[in-house]
This record gives structure tokens, sequence and C-alpha cells, in this order.
């Protein structure tokens, strides 16, 4: 009501503006309604601001004490820091490229305000879907720091796959002319496969189709076909030499082997039924210490060995045979 009260003590700033600190006079602050308005108006538009306390809509019958929290609802700008604001701003650009830049903007907008005003409602929207992810996406800036120092460490070996890619480029380069004679080659060939293969089509489809068996069967004993052929190739070099190797000579060692028993119908009816899957035991290196390999016990319909024997159990009947030939 135009009565002074109290002094500013004291201006302090903030994240979200000031902190106006007030000191009243201890007798007229127990006049004060403990939810006084306030705002910060200025004397003239040249002048200096003060704090006005407003009346406030119903009071509570309380008084103001000490540390009580006031919000200022107006303040009133003065003509003078709106002066030295737009001073700073006109030292800080050429007005020339001030007047270019504002004509610039002003052509491209022209005409485009729909445009304009549908691209901030777009913008609108996609800040109110970003806002309740700012902190993934703040983990994610955090996270950032730790990949950049990966790529930090992997830029040695990034700038030497790039150095490489220039010397492949200029590889390409050099032989542009082979290039060009490689590709169309490659169309040429490519004509030629589509006469052969487009009449052809459903019968290549037919035997694809008749693989398709072998090629399951050849993809479950695939971890063995390695082993298999490296353990042929091994038993080639330590034969080579005593089987005619050097296309010459054969190196035998013979003798009669008594029969073992004989195949006992139906008892030994083939069987199909081995289970356990492919392996490769100790292929493809047998050692002395692994020779003889250990007998595979599989449901196949014969095993040499199921009367405990270590090895294959002759018949008597054919020592009798061999020494004294066939009984008539």
């Amino acid at each position: 009501h135009g009565v002074q009260v109290g002094t500013v003590a004291a201006v302090h700033p903030s994240p979200t503006g000031a902190v106006v600190e007030l000191s009243l006079f201890p007798g007229d602050a127990t006049r004060i309604p403990a939810d006084v308005g306030a705002d910060i108006r200025a004397t003239t538009v040249f002048g200096a601001k003060f704090v006005s306390l407003t009346d406030p809509v119903h009071p509570t019958g309380e008084h103001l004490r000490e540390g009580s929290v006031l919000r200022a609802a107006n303040v009133t700008v003065e003509t003078n820091s709106v002066f030295e604001s737009l001073t700073s701003v006109l030292h800080a650009v050429d007005p020339a490229e001030l007047n270019q830049t504002l004509g610039a903007a002003a052509t491209a907008l022209r005409g485009r305000g729909d445009d304009l005003g549908t691209a901030l409602d777009d913008t609108g929207t996609i800040l109110a879907q970003v806002n309740p992810r700012t902190d993934v996406l703040g983990e994610d800036l955090a996270a950032t720091r730790s990949v950049a120092g990966t790529y930090t460490e992997a830029a040695p070996a990034l700038l030497d796959s790039l150095g490489n890619l220039t010397v492949t480029a200029r590889s390409v380069v050099d032989r542009a002319e082979d290039l060009d004679a490689m590709l169309l080659s490659v169309i040429g060939l490519t004509d030629t496969a589509v006469g052969v293969l487009e009449p052809n089509g459903p019968a290549i489809v037919g035997v694809l189709d008749l693989l398709r068996p072998t090629a399951s069967v050849l993809e479950e004993y695939s971890p063995v076909l390695t082993c298999f052929f490296q353990g042929a190739d091994q038993a080639r070099l330590l034969a080579e030499p005593a089987s005619g190797g050097n296309g010459s000579s054969m190196m035998l060692n013979s003798s009669l082997l008594l029969g073992s028993d004989p195949y006992e119908y139906p008892r030994n009816l083939p069987v199909v039924a081995a289970t356990g899957g492919p392996r490769c035991g100790a292929l493809p290196v047998v050692t002395a210490a692994e020779s003889p390999a250990p007998y595979v016990v599989a449901n196949t319909g014969a095993n040499p060995f199921e009367a405990g024997n270590t090895s294959p159990v002759f018949v008597p009947g054919s020592i009798l045979e061999l020494l004294q030939g066939p009984v008539r």
C-alpha cells in the first residue's frame, strides 16, 4: 500500500532465477499475512526494481515469520536492461549480415506456415515421447564414454584397415581394364547359364531333391569326415613305402590265418541300430600305445568278442580241414 516495510538484504542466483532475501522491519512483519503475494517492479522504465507485497485473496490469519518463502508472480522488465542486451547483440552481430540472414529466412519460410506449424507439432510430439526416457538417454550417453575408449584403442587398427583399403582401391583403379573385361565375361557367362539352366530348371530341382537324403547323412557324419581322411592320409604315408609306392616293388609278409566263427543264421542277421553318433576316436593319428584300437560294441547283429574273449575265437573244425582237407 505504498508503505516501506523493509529492505532487500541480498540477491542470490539460482538455477531457476534468483532468490531475493528481504529484511522486514520487526514491527511491520507481524501485520503482514503469511500468504501475501510479491511482485518485482520498477519505479520507471529506466529505474531500479523494488519488491511490492500484494494482498492475498483469502488471508490465513497468520503473519510472516523468519524464513518464509514468497514467489514473485510478476517481474517488470527495465527498458535499460533491454537496451543493454540489444546493444550487446548488435555489437556481436553485423547488422548487414543479420539483415541478409533474416531476409533469406523470410524468403524460405514465405508460404510455408502450415508446413512449419506441422513440423513444430511433430517436434513437440517427439519431445513428449523422449522426455520420459531422458534417464535412459543419460545412461546411454554415459556408456558412450566406454565405447569411445574402445574405439580409441582400436584407432590404429582401423587406420591400418583404411590404409589397406587405399591400396585395394589403387589396385582396382590400376586394373580397371581387366576388371571391365572380367565383368563382360561374367555377363556372357550369365547369358549362357540362363540358356542352360532355364529349360533344365525342373530337372535340377528334382536332382537336388534326390540328394536331400545323401546330404542329410553327410551332415550327420560331417564331424568324422575330416579326421577319417586325415587318418587315411597318415596310413598312406606309412603304407606307400611297403606297398609299391616306389612304382616297382612291394614288400609282403603273408601267412595263413585260421578262420573266425562262421556266420550263423539267424543269429548274425544284420541289424541297423547302432547309436552313439559319429566320433573320431584316436584318429587321425593312432600311436603305438593306442594300437590296437578298442573295439566299439554296437547293435549291428555281430560281435566277435561277445563271449569275453580278447581276440576272435577260431573254429576247431577248421584246423582239421586245414590239415586233412574237407570231410567227405
